[in-house]
């Protein structure tokens, strides 16, 4: 983080970068919703779920609050009708089994908390953990609250596909870029 900016204000922001990030991937994922919507709450192709696996392992605890504010504010849109502390928990439940998830991954795969020794090939293996804990935690908070009642696994499955797919090409497309930003910055004889 930047010394001269309060840490708090700093974790707002970062709050607010995640917040808005995941909203806007959101909309973005909505055109997809005719070709990939498998049932409510669960799309075969979840772009955000990238977005929050990016903003909780970049972001820490200020990503994950981010996400969970964005999560609230849409899932009273796509769960309207259900009582606000119910929307409230869904939104909790899916961020924390997400990190939750990428915390027990990093500590598995020895990856230090400054990311410095992350790699390429760990993210499919942190998306596989991730994608797991939050399909069937939140599947099975779908069917304690009531919202769904059959079809467990096989809703479980179809949203760890989904959002294992959604971050998959978030990360991808993350990592074109990055890989095109490297090569622009590299002095023109080193290419």
């Amino acid at each position: 983080m930047i010394a001269s900016i309060p840490t708090l204000i700093q974790g707002l922001a970062v709050s607010c970068l995640a917040a808005a990030a995941y909203f806007s991937i959101y909309r973005i994922n909505e055109v997809l919703d005719p070709w990939a919507l498998y049932a409510q709450g669960i799309n075969l192709i979840f772009l955000p779920a990238g977005i929050k696996h990016l903003s909780i392992l970049m972001g820490g605890k200020w990503g994950a609050l981010g996400c969970f504010l964005a999560l609230f504010v849409l899932a009273n849109e796509f769960w309207s009708g259900q009582p606000l502390y119910l929307l409230a928990f869904y939104a909790f439940i899916s961020t924390a089994a997400t990190w939750v998830a990428i915390v027990i991954s990093l500590r598995f795969l020895g990856i230090s908390p400054d990311l410095k020794n992350l790699r390429f090939f760990h993210l499919p293996i942190i998306d596989c953990i991730t994608t797991a804990a939050h399909g069937f935690t939140t599947n099975s908070f779908f069917i304690a609250a009531g919202m769904k009642s059959e079809h467990f696994v096989q809703n479980a499955l179809a949203m760890m596909f989904g959002d294992f797919t959604g971050s998959f090409i978030i990360l991808t497309l993350l990592w074109f870029a990055l890989t095109i930003w490297k090569k622009l910055q590299a002095p023109s004889g080193k290419m």
